[in-house]
């Protein structure tokens, strides 16, 4: 073997510390290999060793600088092809563009007016007004939001001249009003008690003094239909009740009774009323088979759970079309069910304790046949006047939202 070839290849074993070692083992081995001395043996060892060395770089480096070219080339490849594949959509979307332009221009040249029938609806049906999460006892003051019976009675005037509106549109002939729970708000909590116009006792007398006004009004355009179910917030226990008997000792039916009461005591002969003292009430609305609630249970929150309602009734062999409730204070409709807003909006409670906000809103509803419609209307502005409520408020001490923050000096001592 080539004295070269040995150097390298003993190199390359990697049992050899220097190029020194490598010339010694040669020596050891294989003498000086025609070489004078030692150390010209060492030089050759070395300088073949170097040069191998150099080689290897090179080749590294060549193949470090191919790859790069070639990834480059493969770089540019994409490119290109990106380019060509974005021209082709772009050229293509120009002259789909160009195309539909000219086609239009085409179709535009030869329109005239149309002969058209006058706007129609089918008529017929019922109205529904939902009155529903009012706690019109309640005070109510966010800065973006203030409630009280003064202002309740604005926003109650408001949706029951917005649902007429809607209902004249419609074609509607009789109309169903629907108490769905919470007319008065609870005094559980401390905030609860200290955020009240007056008593529920009183705030019962006031709160039918106004709807009564509501019920009459409706009652000048159509015949009146009205059913109630009971919310919580109105109950009068502390733990939740679902019989009747329970569930009957609240406000709600309190308030609706007054106002029953008041209308048999009228010569108003077009108010009927219906069932006013439980959970649930379904009414056949015009073919249709509408379940009434306040929703304690979330049924109208989610899609799955307004099916599971409708299933559960249907199992006790009662069919229902159609959910109506409340509760949440936050409007939401889909085909099956629809939650109303409150007319009392948000307060600090369900926005700092649940975060939850809502617009002071509600709901009105028309079943006709086999459809039926719901019109969102909004209450939290508004610029109208409201039902006669003042005298009362003044009669009963009744607090306004403007005195929850202004203290009454009750007694001052001088010393």
């Amino acid at each position: 073997m080539e004295i070269k070839d040995l150097a390298i290849q003993l190199w390359k074993s990697g049992n050899f510390g220097s190029r020194i070692d490598v010339a010694r083992y040669i020596e050891g081995e294989f003498g000086l290999m025609g070489y004078s001395s030692f150390d010209s043996l060492r030089r050759v060892v070395s300088r073949h060793i170097s040069n191998n060395e150099a080689d290897k770089e090179i080749i590294e480096e060549s193949v470090r600088l191919a790859k790069q070219r070639q990834r480059l080339q493969d770089t540019n490849r994409i490119e290109r092809k990106s380019f060509r594949e974005y021209a082709r959509v772009e050229n293509s979307v120009g002259a789909y563009a160009e195309a539909i332009l000219e086609q239009l221009k085409k179709y535009g040249k030869g329109l005239t007016r149309l002969n058209v029938s006058p706007l129609s609806v089918k008529g017929g049906g019922v109205g529904v007004i939902q009155i529903t999460d009012t706690h019109f006892n309640e005070l109510i003051d966010v800065g973006h939001n203030k409630y009280d019976f003064i202002i309740a009675s604005k926003r109650l005037k408001k949706y029951i001249n917005e649902s007429l509106r809607y209902f004249k549109f419609r074609g509607v002939e009789r109309v169903l009003i629907a108490f769905t729970g919470d007319l008065l708000n609870s005094d559980r909590r401390a905030d609860e008690l200290l955020n009240q116009a007056t008593n529920r006792s009183k705030a019962s007398v006031l709160s039918s003094y106004l709807l009564i006004q509501a019920i009459v009004e409706v009652s000048q355009y159509y015949d009146v239909r009205v059913l109630s179910v009971m919310g919580n917030e109105s109950r009068v226990n502390k733990e939740m009740g679902f019989s009747n008997e329970v569930v009957s000792d609240n406000f709600d039916f309190t308030i609706v009774a007054m106002c029953k009461q008041m209308i048999e005591a009228s010569s108003i002969d077009n108010v009927t009323f219906l069932s006013i003292d439980t959970m649930e009430a379904v009414a056949n609305l015009d073919g249709q088979r509408w379940l009434f609630m306040h929703d304690v249970g979330k049924a109208t929150s989610k899609q799955k759970d307004t099916q599971s309602a409708i299933a559960r009734k249907f199992l006790s062999g009662d069919k229902v079309d159609f959910i109506v409730g409340g509760h949440i204070h936050a409007f939401r409709g889909t085909d099956i069910s629809c939650r109303s807003g409150s007319m009392a909006g948000s307060n600090e409670y369900n926005e700092h304790g649940l975060n939850l906000y809502g617009r002071a809103s509600g709901v009105c509803y028309v079943a006709q046949g086999k459809e039926r419609f719901y019109q969102y209307i909004d209450l939290q502005e508004y610029d109208n006047e409201g039902y006669n409520i003042i005298d009362e408020l003044k009669a009963y001490n009744a607090k306004s939202v403007n005195k929850i923050k202004n203290r009454t000096k009750i007694m001052e001592i001088v010393i």
